[in-house]
């Protein structure tokens, strides 16, 4: 396209000069030649009409050859999605196993100085849980054999009486034994005989106020 351009401002170049020369010729008369114009009816200048002929023939040819204007939009850029974030995962709870609760050291028995009567026990089952005679427990208390007990009631223990004469133990053990509906702790301990609340509390770890249920199993040691 500039080669184009050039060459047309090379040919009105020379059409410029060669009509320069032409009118010199033609508008030179000869030397003395009288009728001259004057200056008021001066021909243009040739040179002008030549410069302004070239400059709307390189304007025309300009026209017709318009440059060419990229109108092409800018092709999109291609977006990078962003990379997922990783979801954090959560473990699933552990299932955790219910623990059962540790038998409690089974209590050494001890024979008291005095001890307050529970609902459902009586002289003979102290005595023969405490192993001692019962005659000497009830001597002790001013009992006989015919006098009445009651819960809450408080007994002297002899200390040094003669043993427990028979068999202690009604019932043999271990064992477990189902709770029957108006059971206690201590009408259980008499029921075996030798067995101390404390020692079914212990086996059972029962807390106060040692509720039971009927049906409850429990272990006597």
């Amino acid at each position: 396209m500039k080669t184009n351009r050039f060459l047309i401002l090379v040919i009105a170049v020379f059409l410029m000069l060669g009509l320069a020369a032409c009118n010199r010729s033609a508008s030179s008369g000869p030397t003395g030649q009288q009728g001259a114009e004057s200056p008021s009816q001066a021909v243009p200048n040739p040179n002008e009409i030549n410069a302004s002929f070239a400059t709307q023939t390189a304007v025309a040819a300009e026209q017709a050859n318009p440059q060419p204007t990229n109108t092409q939009a800018p092709a999109a850029q291609p977006t990078t999605a962003a990379p997922a974030q990783p979801q954090p995962t959560t473990a699933p709870p552990k299932a955790t196993q219910a623990t059962q609760p540790q038998p409690q050291a089974i209590p050494t028995l001890k024979v008291p100085d005095k001890y307050t009567l529970q609902p459902g026990e009586f002289p003979y089952c102290i005595a023969r849980r405490f192993d001692i005679n019962p005659d000497q427990l009830l001597a002790a208390n001013n009992m006989g054999k015919a006098s009445q007990s009651y819960p809450g009631q408080t007994l002297v223990i002899p200390q040094n009486a003669k043993p427990f004469p028979g068999k202690r133990a009604l019932v043999s053990h271990p064992t477990k034994y189902t709770v029957r509906a108006g059971d206690t702790i201590y009408t259980i301990a008499c029921y075996f005989g030798d067995v101390s609340p404390e020692a079914i509390i212990a086996a059972n770890t029962l807390s106060k106020p040692y509720t039971l249920q009927a049906g409850q199993v429990l272990q006597i040691p």
